[in-house]
């Protein structure tokens, strides 16, 4: 992933005033007046010191003028997703393509806060952004190479850039810079625990799922034969092998069971306001990782709704059950852009959302503090045949903890959690 910059015209530019009071308009004014009244006193000397002036003013202009004609910058990043705890090395490179050397140039790159701690924030910059700052002095056809490396330790979506160059003349009277707008993006994936053994029911009876206990059988799939008792029907009469064995012998399919996951999180739930407390918000995203992530590699369609407003979009995170490898990769993304701020009510939220969902799907609801309709809207839903899971996250009040839910208070927990609770 890259990003060049190559400067060729002069109206993106910006110039600054110069540094100091010499070089200024008022300044060469007043050398020009005292050049003139010089030569005409006869000041030989005072006259050639206030034309070599002159002369270095133009220079330094001319040079200023010209600095960024030719200069090339670029930013490599080695990867752009990422897990927690992962590193990401950014490489920066500026090249002066042209006969005119630089004797300063000084690159900028505004970088999140949670890749380099402690580093200082410029002003003006983002929020939770600091700023990479790199200089060197090129020779004509030449170029400088800085390398970074960005510890990805939390989970988010965060944008990089953008990157700012500024040279000038050899005395730094007349700095010129130029920005582009251009942003790469890091998404750094939640976090995804092991969920051994989890049992998350489902209505259809048929599917892609073994199931421990013959709750249904498929009648498509034959894994052998047995003998006839009193109480199988005569549909499931073998006739070739009752023939072979000279007794009857009855068909054994396999025990399945459909699983449809969609999985519904709520942020207006959790409250943020204490580092204590974010870190239950991560728990809950990490849940809904780390349950996605279990069905589809149990190659059973898994879906995500989340009444958050994306760090990318600001809507609404809405995918369709669904499998595969781009499916669980498509719902981390999700997660990673998730952010506190919700777009709807999260109870208004599974009333819109759950009509669209495909007959027989399992949902699993993942909260941490629930409204005082919540209860009542999952009973409802399962009165109307859905199959519903209830993952209540962090240590909340006895007087809100929810009927028939899974208890979440660590990560812990949710490794060691065999079963869902539901019904």
């Amino acid at each position: 992933m890259g990003l060049s910059i190559f400067s060729r015209t002069r109206p993106a530019e910006r110039f600054a005033e110069p540094a100091s009071f010499f070089f200024n308009r008022f300044s060469i004014f007043l050398v020009i007046t005292l050049l003139i009244l010089a030569g005409y006193a006869g000041q030989t000397v005072i006259v050639v010191i206030l034309a070599l002036v002159l002369v270095s003013a133009g220079v330094t202009r001319f040079w200023s003028r010209f600095s960024l004609v030719g200069v090339s910058c670029e930013r490599h990043l080695s990867e752009t997703r990422v897990f927690p705890g992962e590193t990401i090395e950014l490489k920066l490179r500026a090249g002066n393509r042209k006969l005119l050397p630089l004797p300063w140039l000084i690159l900028e790159d505004e970088i999140p806060a949670e890749f380099m701690p402690g580093t200082e924030l410029p002003p003006g910059a983002r929020p939770n952004s600091v700023l990479l700052s790199k200089s060197a002095s090129l020779l004509w056809y030449s170029a400088a190479n800085w390398r970074q490396t960005l510890a990805c330790n939390k989970r988010g979506y965060y944008p990089i850039g953008p990157m700012k160059v500024t040279s000038g003349d050899i005395f730094g009277m007349y700095p010129r810079s130029r920005t582009t707008p251009q942003i790469d993006n890091i998404i750094v994936y939640p976090k995804i625990f092991e969920i051994p053994g989890l049992e998350l029911p489902a209505v259809s009876p048929s599917g892609e799922m073994k199931a421990d206990r013959p709750i249904f059988e498929d009648p498509v799939r034959l894994v052998g034969v047995r003998e006839y008792t009193p109480h199988d029907s005569l549909r499931r009469v073998h006739w070739k092998a009752t023939a072979r064995h000279q007794t009857l012998q009855v068909k054994v399919f396999e025990a399945t069971t459909a699983l449809k996951l969609a999985v519904f999180l709520g942020v207006d739930t959790f409250d943020c306001s204490t580092a204590k407390k974010e870190l239950e918000f991560e728990l809950g995203i990490s849940t809904a990782a780390s349950i996605a992530n279990y069905v589809i590699g149990t190659r059973n369609p898994a879906g995500l709704f989340v009444n958050t407003k994306l760090a990318d979009s600001g809507e609404a995170a809405a995918l369709m059950p669904g499998n595969g490898t781009d499916q669980l990769v498509n719902i981390l993304e999700l997660l990673a852009k998730t952010t506190p701020v919700m777009t709807v009510p999260f109870d208004n939220f599974i009333q819109q959302e759950i009509n669209g969902l495909p007959w027989g799907t399992t949902c699993v609801f993942i909260f941490s503090r629930p409204s005082p309709g919540f209860q009542a809207l999952i009973d409802d839903l399962k009165h109307t045949g859905h199959r519903v899971i209830l993952y209540q996250i962090g240590g909340v009040k006895e007087a809100e903890s929810l009927a028939d839910s899974y208890r979440i208070k660590s990560a812990d927990d949710l490794e060691s959690s065999g079963a869902g609770a539901g019904s």
